[in-house]
């Protein structure tokens, strides 16, 4: 022992510097951590920490050196819940469904608690058997939807357990949240006009809703909501446009829009005053670009959407059912188009159509609805087109419609009584109405006024213009043709001015009676109406610029009861066999052209007794011709051709030729293959 202590001392009387520590520390305890699975040490995992001396010296714990073991386990992971409830129609659910509930039960109470929700998705009833529809919110702030909106995810369940998987997915659209401005107007209401129609002096209609359009002016298709002040002027209310949150008002809030009488201007109500409130509430959900629905996946994914900022195409051969009852707004055109199978295309909350409005070929469409007329009406900033729907038996649906230019109604064989399309006052473009098997009457009974023309024909069942009743002005050509049983014209009896009268190969109209106002036409052209008696009767008609033609009218007597047309450039009467007399033209004193030809029962001219200045005169193939019956006429000025009138004295023609020509002779007249025999006095 003293030995062992000697040594020691020896190597303290050596100093420090001869004992290596690290010798010593190369034997510390060593400690490592690996992951502990789920099993028998740790249910849930954890971490496994194994500990020993490190004898071989390496710096790290082996295994062979593990002399302990701990586990440091987690805590039990909460399990994932779920559970269902019915969601109402409304702006998660256009037709309603069920909205599923997701988050982790935290609490371990083995349900899922309304604090523990932190995802929802609805399973949407969809309008297409065997198509799924999933909406799920997406959060502001994301690249989709910047102020937050939906995901509507569609596809047909393959599996048939009733839900949509991930894998069954076909059809992903994005309907983002962008508020509209609101505004508001007052407009004045005349005496007597409902909903005040028992105050004599009117009152004022309080309107408010969504600037769909952006042009900062309400439109009567934005109007959501109305109050009515009967008795009182615009100028003695005010109103204030207020935020209203969300709540029972407005689900997503809105603007509260409130009205008070203020005669006094004080900014307070009066006492005893008016008051209202209305709400416009902000619903718009917008889905960038067009959109084509191809399929019913494609309809169904398209539910969720209230405004489509591009066009809808609806082209989808196999679909029988197409309806966006949420729909309000499509900035470019709505097309239907070769839909074979479609029966019924329905778009009830419709207010806004940037472009056209346009439903053809769909070869069993029964059904067509845009808009509701008790709501709101349906601007169309261009056209309305419904073509060849040959299944379509009435445009009732249509009755909220208002489109800006024009209107074609085409080839709808099953179309008989067309409804009403009341708000159809005024079109800047054009009305056609044509290629109808049954259609008996027009819808437009309030129309007063066309820009462009006006076209009814080859319409089989339509036996007059009716529903044209309040037309006054008519910008191009009215033209009548071909319509197989049309024989009055009476309901035009408004009609004032017209840029042409056409009539044409409408074998049963036995006159044109019934144009009472007329007082303007720029042309006037009646030609092949094979039971056609007489034209006229147009008691104001004062002006044609251009020309008055009755050509090829087999059975035509007469032109007559003209009594105020006193301008017409042209007059011309060809190939009316039973035509007799010109008498309704006898105010006119200047003519640019009169061209009578092949009228084989025309005696004379002496329907134009006034007439006393022409620039060309034409008389041909006239068989009974046998005068002229022009005692006022007094110049031709460029041409007087007299050729094939077999009954007139040739020397009458030679000898009022010589009168009144004052152009070159040998240019500018032709006599010939007239009644040389014949003497003159």
């Amino acid at each position: 022992m003293w030995g062992t202590w000697g040594a020691v001392l020896a190597l303290l009387a050596g100093g420090c510097d001869a004992i290596d520590l690290s010798d010593i520390s190369r034997r510390d305890a060593k400690i490592r951590v690996r992951p502990e699975p789920h099993g028998e040490h740790c249910e849930f995992g954890g971490e496994a920490v194994l500990s020993g001396l490190d004898l071989d010296r390496d710096g790290e714990l082996d295994d062979s050196e593990v002399t302990a073991t701990d586990y440091v386990c987690d805590a039990a992971i909460p399990k994932v819940r779920t559970r269902t409830q019915a969601e109402p129609h409304g702006e998660n659910c256009t037709l309603g469904g069920m909205a599923v509930l997701s988050g982790l039960d935290r609490d371990g109470n083995g349900q899922l608690d309304d604090a523990e929700v932190t995802l929802t998705d609805f399973v949407c009833a969809t309008s297409v058997a065997n198509v799924l529809l999933r909406v799920r919110p997406v959060a502001p702030g994301t690249p989709e939807c910047p102020l937050g909106g939906q995901v509507s995810h569609a596809g047909h369940d393959a599996n048939g357990n009733g839900l949509l998987e991930d894998e069954e997915i076909s059809r992903e659209v994005y309907a983002c949240d962008e508020p509209a401005p609101v505004l508001s107007r007052l407009r004045s209401l005349p005496a007597f006009t409902a909903p005040c129609d028992g105050d004599d002096s009117g009152g004022t209609a309080v309107e408010a809703g969504l600037d769909l359009n952006g042009d900062t002016a309400l439109a009567m298709s934005e109007v959501e909501a109305t109050a009515y002040a009967c008795g009182l002027e615009p100028s003695d209310l005010k109103v204030y446009h207020d935020g209203e949150p969300a709540g029972p008002n407005c689900a997503r809030g809105g603007t509260r829009v409130d009205t008070i009488q203020d005669r006094d201007r004080d900014g307070e109500l009066d006492k005893g005053g008016f008051a209202s409130t209305l709400y416009v509430c902000q619903g718009a959900r917008v889905h960038d670009g067009t959109f084509v629905v191809a399929s019913a996946v494609d309809l169904v994914a398209l539910e969720g959407v209230t405004h489509l900022r591009g066009e809808l195409i609806i082209s989808a051969p196999t679909l029988a059912d197409a309806s966006l009852p949420s729909l309000a707004v499509i900035e470019g055109s709505l097309t239907a188009r070769g839909n074979a199978s479609l029966r019924r295309l329905s778009l009830p909350g419709l207010r806004f159509v940037g472009g056209d409005a346009a439903v053809y070929s769909n070869a069993r469409l029964d059904s067509l609805t845009l808009g509701t007329a008790s709501d709101a009406l349906v601007w169309v900033e261009r056209s309305l087109l419904v073509e060849d729907n040959p299944m379509l038996p009435t445009l009732e649906g249509l009755a909220a419609v208002q489109p800006r230019d024009s209107i074609s109604l085409r080839a709808n064989n099953a179309l008989v009584n067309p409804g009403l399309l009341p708000h159809v006052t005024v079109l800047l473009g054009s009305l056609i109405i044509e290629d109808h098997l049954r259609l008996d009457r027009t819808p437009f009974v309030n129309l007063s006024q066309v820009h462009g023309e006006v076209r009814l024909a080859n319409n089989s069942a339509m036996p007059a213009p009716s529903g044209l009743d309040q037309l006054t002005d008519v910008g191009g050509t009215l033209e009548l043709r071909e319509n197989a049983v049309m024989d009055r014209l009476h309901p035009l009896g408004r009609l004032a001015s017209v840029g042409a009268l056409v009539i044409v190969s409408n074998p049963r109209l036995p006159d044109t009676a019934g144009l009472d106002r007329l007082s303007y036409a720029g042309r006037i052209h009646i030609q092949g109406n094979k039971e056609l008696l007489s034209v006229g009767d147009m008691p104001a008609l004062e002006q044609v610029t251009e020309s008055f033609s009755v050509k090829y009218n087999e059975k035509l007597q007469r032109v007559h009861h003209l009594p105020f047309l006193r301008s017409a450039a042209t007059v011309a009467a060809v190939g009316n066999p039973a035509l007799t007399s010109l008498e309704g033209l006898d105010r006119l004193t200047r003519l640019t052209t009169l061209e009578v030809l092949g009228n084989a029962a025309l005696p004379d001219l002496g329907g134009l007794a006034l007439l006393r200045e022409v620039d060309f005169l034409s008389l041909q193939g006239n068989a009974a011709l046998t005068g002229f019956g022009l005692t006022e006429l007094s110049r031709v000025s460029l041409a007087f051709v007299v050729v094939d009138n077999p009954k007139l004295p040739t020397c009458r023609a030679t000898a009022l030729a010589a009168g009144v020509f004052t152009g070159d002779p040998v240019t500018g007249v032709n006599i010939d293959m007239n009644d040389d025999a014949a003497t003159c006095p």
